[in-house]
């Protein structure tokens, strides 16, 4: 397989399982309460798995040092300026209009990763500066992924059986992983990571973009969703477009002279 392809049938792959999984939203799942009406949860999270791993085989093919991190990066600039303007409608919203336990922390860190990812965004349209800045200035873009992580995760109960919130919590894990991913990319744009790009690029693709958007986009249409729920999971898919910019980026022209990188 030519490298330059590679990472076209990795986002194909992507769609693909996006599109098995939307059907099976639509039929053998019960949209009220997101358990299987046909089958086992298992069948789903193991070709979730199965697609993941095989990712990761194939980011073996990516180059080790790519060129593109040295210039200009209009496409991911705009996927992170879409992303960033999501994410801070998505927080500020959330601050006017949601009034549960928690959302000051979910409001405000979505504002402050939104924020990050519109700013950064704007430089990724200009050549990496000679001297990149402290990794410091990178934490604020952790806050929403973080945050959001923990919340579906280990603060909102649920069963494994109730498929519909496992795959929000993977959606939130695959935006934590994009959020490292650009933190690298922002930071550290001579260090040897195109594997890393390619792997966790498409990961967060097919967990943001291809699994989680169109569930939630399900839900909103089945009124079980709302629309500042629509809202946040565009600003995740949109960070899973980054991913796969990163990816196609991973399998570009790269440099010379680059040291093997371990994934």
């Amino acid at each position: 397989m030519s490298d330059s392809i590679t990472a076209v049938v990795g986002a194909v792959l992507c769609m693909v399982l996006g599109a098995i999984r939307t059907a099976d939203l639509i039929f053998f799942v019960d949209p009220a309460t997101g358990f299987a009406q046909v089958g086992e949860a298992w069948y789903r999270y193991l070709a979730v798995l199965a697609g993941v791993v095989v990712l990761f085989v194939m980011s073996r093919r990516a180059h080790a040092k790519p060129a593109a991190l040295l210039r200009s990066k209009a496409a991911l600039g705009s996927c992170m300026l879409l992303a960033g303007g999501l994410m801070v409608e998505s927080g500020v919203s959330t601050l006017l209009a949601r009034s549960d336990a928690f959302v000051m922390p979910r409001g405000i860190s979505l504002v402050i990763s939104g924020a990050w990812l519109a700013v950064f965004g704007l430089q990724s349209f200009l050549e990496p500066p000679k001297k990149p800045l402290p990794v410091v200035f990178g934490l604020p873009m952790l806050a929403a992924p973080f945050w959001l992580t923990v919340e579906r995760f280990a603060m909102e109960p649920a069963s494994v059986a109730r498929m519909n919130h496992i795959f929000g919590v993977l959606s939130a894990v695959g935006a934590l992983c994009m959020a490292d991913l650009l933190l690298k990319v922002v930071f550290a744009p001579k260090s040897p990571m195109g594997r890393s790009m390619f792997f966790y690029g498409l990961t967060a693709f097919l967990l943001c973009t291809c699994l989680g958007f169109p569930q939630v986009v399900l839900e909103f249409a089945a009124g079980t969703a709302d629309l500042l729920d629509l809202v946040q999971a565009g600003a995740l898919a949109m960070l899973g477009l980054c991913g796969l910019v990163c990816a196609a980026y991973s399998t570009g022209r790269q440099l010379p002279s680059v040291k093997h990188e371990s994934l």
